[in-house]
């Protein structure tokens, strides 16, 4: 009891603080020699405000305190010599609750939003190009995942990529949960998309209720599709040995008192198809839910 309480309260901290604003006023290339760092103040308000909202639950009103964040313009610093090279003055960037990558020249700076306070809407701007101060390109979370339920939600923020930085060759790579890496030169021209060798080109991921219908077959009720061509509600029947899906499944969901017994309860799950056989992913994914708000999402 005393293992499992501490798993328990770990992963309460953990979501506690995952959701918790992030804020960073330094980014610093690779190789130390520039800094991005607020340099002009374009707004400041000091006041704290209160606002009353209503819980439907309690029948009551609770009291929240906010105040509006300060703005600032951002400067390229040569560390070196302290001097700034040149101001971003993007005001629609609120360049502190996202990740700048600067370029071991100083002469580019990327900025993506990949811890993002929003749901995953298409038209999002989540990666933007600079060649020092001239914003020379803009990519959206459409340009980047081919569906909007790839993406994995806390309780107030949303992520959509795995890794991202320069490559030895300057080039900027990013690595998406749909398992897609992407490679752009400087000025945000795309290079090659291709895809993790986790997954093949035939494979499907996919998220679905899975349910037993004879011996070592099984129906599968589409939620939501990450990989392939499976449509939400669609109905499939796949191969896996049941003593493979009590291994996978059964005894991780508590379903199973003993092995002898057939798995028979219907689960939610994300899985792996491979050459027509259910498989359990061998490599860590992401944790995809809200599958009614992203395949609205995707058909509009």
């Amino acid at each position: 009891m005393k293992i499992l309480y501490s798993l328990l309260m770990f992963c309460f901290v953990h979501q506690v603080y995952a959701d918790q604003p992030r804020m960073t006023f330094s980014f610093k290339s690779k190789n130390e020699r520039f800094e991005l760092r607020p340099c002009d103040t374009i707004f400041s308000d000091n006041k704290l405000y209160t606002d009353s909202i209503y819980n439907s639950v309690t029948k009551n009103y609770q009291k929240t305190s906010y105040s509006y964040p300060d703005r600032y313009y951002w400067g390229l610093y040569d560390k070196q010599t302290d001097q700034k090279l040149y101001t971003i003055k993007n005001d629609s960037l609120f360049i502190e609750m996202r990740t700048a990558v600067i370029s071991d020249d100083g002469q580019n700076i990327i900025i993506i939003d990949d811890f993002s306070g929003a749901y995953g809407i298409k038209q999002f701007e989540m990666v933007t190009f600079y060649q020092r101060d001239e914003l020379i390109k803009i990519l959206t979370l459409g340009d980047l995942l081919d569906s909007m339920c790839s993406v994995t939600y806390s309780t107030s923020h949303m992520r959509w990529c795995s890794y991202f930085g320069f490559n030895d060759k300057e080039e900027f790579t990013i690595k998406t949960y749909e398992f897609y890496h992407y490679t752009f030169n400087k000025k945000g021209i795309l290079l090659h998309r291709q895809s993790d060798a986790l997954i093949g080109p035939d494979d499907t991921l996919a998220d679905g209720k899975i349910k037993r219908i004879k011996r070592n077959r099984y129906q599968i009720k589409i939620d939501y599709c990450i990989r392939g061509n499976l449509k939400a509600e669609e109905i499939l029947e796949v191969q896996c040995k049941d003593s493979a899906m009590k291994k996978i499944y059964g005894r991780l969901y508590g379903f199973l008192k003993s092995r002898k017994k057939a798995l028979k309860k219907e689960f939610t799950r994300t899985f792996l198809i491979k050459n027509g056989s259910l498989q359990m992913p061998n490599f860590a994914i992401p944790i995809y839910n809200s599958p009614n708000h992203c395949n609205r999402l995707n058909s509009m």
